[in-house]
């Protein structure tokens, strides 16, 4: 315990150093991540081996821990107060959330009994907190309550992801999520009135939705359910978006329903066909829908940077569809499906199992959609790659956490797992564009 205790002051302590990014340039700042990166590696365990559990010559997360400080930096060299805030929620996030949920930890969670509420809600108070100072000690210019809001959305967010048992590391895990919401977060302007829509509007993309919901449903693609659940998500997508983010919505639902039919027979006898005759009921919808409506609901209060919502957008949008295709077509045409954990041949239809032919169809998928956002006008082209690139590892990442849960005895939902793979998509695009510097 006080080795623990001791690794954790350290790890929140570290945050201290942000305090610096007012003085220094990206490129030294980046520079000094490398030198802590080579000073973990080679000095640390040298003079405190106390630092280093049981048995361990190295420590992943220690050695992890100035790497994502450092890809911080180079997602924004030139918001360095982004950067600061992320390594706020990381530090003392991540750090209060094993000290409290230790000391504290009230009750385990229910999708994770290895973590606790103490822990869960001590991540979030903490991060947002330190979010807050750094990012308000960086940009003293902006508005507390704007940086408030910024870093108890971001906060929030981290914490629940982090609390779910993933493969990864936290430090890679928190230092992700944190940037890509806090960027996103960043760009709503939280006391804008939000009501200009007008009531023909609403009225148009309700009568429209109506009718298409009513046709899916007399085709048998969709549950009574679904096709409710259709209606509210298509209402709110038109309404609150634009024609060109609807039409990519149309896209989605049309390429899911062909690719759950074809071989429907054949998936029946291996036990992957989806229940109801292929009918996709609400919580279909919801699962692989809900990140993409939650973008669009927020270009309602974008600060004149749309582009990254409407990024976020996409990729969790391709996500969706290039794993629907991936699982519905590699149950038919996939000849050696196997565990991307272990990348042992496995039978078709279990849990996390893909196959070349799978991953081939979905990739296709989403570049597709990403190409057709190009045309329609949602994105440039220069983040076409970033759309295609996020939505691969997003349902890849899915399908490699689906097989590591099942490995350890976890419950796998498929809904959830949709979700998840939504979050991981949209993120990810985020990121590969910021990283290549397509935004």
């Amino acid at each position: 315990m006080n080795r623990e205790f001791t690794r954790q002051v350290i790890h929140i302590s570290m945050a201290g150093f942000a305090l610096t990014f007012p003085f220094l340039s990206a490129p030294w700042a980046f520079l000094l991540a490398v030198c802590a990166f080579l000073h973990n590696i080679f000095l640390l365990p040298q003079y405190a081996p106390q630092l280093f559990r049981e048995r361990e010559k190295i420590s992943q997360g220690i050695v992890l821990y100035p790497v994502m400080v450092g890809v911080l930096i180079l997602l924004f060299p030139t918001r360095l107060y982004l950067a600061a805030g992320a390594w706020g929620i990381l530090a003392f996030g991540d750090g209060f959330s094993t000290l409290i949920g230790r000391r504290w930890p009230l009750s385990p969670l229910p999708w994770n009994p290895r973590k606790s509420l103490g822990g869960l809600l001590g991540f979030m108070a903490a991060g947002s907190v330190a979010a807050w100072i750094l990012m308000a000690w960086n940009m003293p210019e902006i508005s507390l309550r704007h940086l408030a809001m910024t870093a108890a959305g971001a906060a929030f967010i981290t914490a629940v992801y982090e609390s779910l048992p993933l493969p990864w590391d936290d430090n890679l895990v928190v230092a992700l999520a944190a940037a890509m919401f806090l960027c996103l977060f960043w760009d709503l302007d939280w006391s804008r009135d939000t009501t200009s829509i007008t009531g023909f509007q609403w009225g148009v993309a309700l009568v429209v939705n109506f009718l298409l919901a009513s046709l899916a449903w007399w085709l048998g693609l969709v549950s009574s359910s679904g096709a409710g659940g259709g209606l509210f998500i298509g209402v709110i997508i038109l309404a609150m978006g634009n024609w060109e983010m609807y039409v990519l919505l149309l896209l989605f639902f049309f390429l899911a329903s062909i690719a759950t039919r074809v071989g429907y027979h054949e998936k029946m006898l291996i036990g992957g066909a989806q229940e109801k005759g292929g009918r996709r009921g609400a919580k279909h919808a919801a699962a692989n829908c809900l990140l993409p409506v939650s973008a669009v609901i927020a270009l309602g209060s974008s600060n004149g940077a749309d582009l990254h919502l409407a990024l976020f957008f996409c990729g969790a949008l391709a996500t969706a569809l290039g794993d629907t295709i991936s699982s519905e077509l590699g149950q038919v045409y996939g000849r050696n499906p196997f565990l991307p954990t272990t990348f042992r041949r496995v039978p078709a239809g279990t849990v996390g199992a893909i196959s070349v032919e799978g991953l081939l169809f979905g990739m296709g998928a989403c570049a597709l959609l990403a190409g057709i956002a190009c045309v329609l006008g949602v994105l440039p082209a220069a983040l076409i790659p970033a759309v295609t690139i996020g939505s691969w590892l997003g349902f890849y990442a899915e399908s490699y956490i689906g097989g590591y849960w099942t490995e350890e005895g976890y419950e796998v939902n498929n809904e959830w797992m949709n979700l998840l793979n939504t979050f991981i998509g949209g993120t990810m695009a985020l990121a590969v564009a910021m990283l290549t510097r397509g935004l």
